[in-house]
């Protein structure tokens, strides 16, 4: 393949624990850039990023998706 691939743009709804690993390897994998819809964490995602510590995924400090919104009812 040639570099020349298109990303998936990728709507995540829900950034808890499961959301934010899907979101990081899909975009530390290159397959695509993922807007985030968050609710009770958009303050936290917003100003500090998520803190991950895995041992299947790596160490990343204040990690974002793409882009994140907020989800008001």
């Amino acid at each position: 393949m040639g570099g020349t691939e298109k990303k998936a743009n990728i709507l995540l709804l829900g950034g808890g624990a499961v959301g934010a690993i899907a979101a990081l390897n899909i975009e530390t994998g290159g397959l695509g850039i993922v807007t985030a819809v968050l609710r009770s964490n958009f303050k936290v995602v917003e100003e500090d990023g998520y803190i991950i510590e895995s041992v299947d995924h790596g160490n990343f400090k204040g990690w974002r998706p793409t882009k994140g919104t907020n989800a008001k009812y």
